[in-house]
């Protein structure tokens, strides 16, 4: 098992994945090899959806109440008592998340110090949640342990479930809005302005790492 965990761009998971293809492991690669790989996403790790989607409202309802505590702490450390009348309403709020052209709205309760219930379609998720030294959360449902870790970025959420993926969950879902999956430079695009373009159908090649991508 590999577990690397900073500032890296290129997620473990995939490389691992990488390495474990029969031309890697025979040594028979090149770039061209590479190119190939990411253009026809031949290479990715698995993973449940609604998985990306439960982690990706675990982290952003931490993030959260994280984030009012700080402002809590601070107001009081100023002698401000105006947003401490948050305190009855921040434990009860919606969050949603959109992931693959659908939306998910969860209703989410921390109903004690370590204790997070997201409800859902009717369903009721409790998991217990505790953020960790190096900023990764650490979640566990039922029998199921996870350790996330993510930081929002342009894109999205850029979620880490150790051992599993790394994965962009977009912050807003616009069909008319065409987005990559990586940062590049736009080379040429393929389609002409007002075209009509077809699902999986290229429009743009984008340069990143010395390798042009559709």
């Amino acid at each position: 098992n590999m577990n690397v965990v900073g500032e890296i761009r290129s997620p473990v998971e995939y490389l691992v994945e990488l390495a474990g293809t029969e031309a890697f492991r025979e040594n028979t690669i090149d770039t061209s090899w590479l190119d190939g790989i990411i253009r026809e996403k031949s290479v990715k790790p698995a993973y449940d959806n609604f998985d990306v989607v439960f982690y990706s409202a675990i982290f952003r309802a931490m993030e959260s109440l994280l984030g009012q505590e700080a402002e809590i702490k601070d107001s009081l450390s100023a002698g401000q008592l105006g947003p401490v009348q948050k305190i009855a309403s921040m434990n009860a709020f919606p969050i949603e998340i959109i992931f693959e052209g659908k939306r998910y709205n969860f209703d989410v309760q921390r109903t004690g110090a370590d204790i997070l219930k997201l409800t859902i379609g009717g369903e009721v998720i409790t998991a217990k949640v505790r953020k960790q030294a190096d900023g990764a959360i650490f979640v566990k449902v039922g029998n199921t342990v996870m350790n996330i870790a993510g930081s929002e970025e342009p894109l999205g959420l850029r979620l880490r479930m150790e051992g599993v993926a790394t994965i962009v969950v977009p912050t807003v879902y616009d069909p008319s809005e065409m987005r990559s999956e990586f940062n590049g430079k736009v080379v040429r695009y393929l389609q002409d302005t007002g075209g009509i373009v077809k699902a999986g159908q290229p429009y743009v090649e984008l340069e990143a790492m010395k390798m042009i991508m559709p």
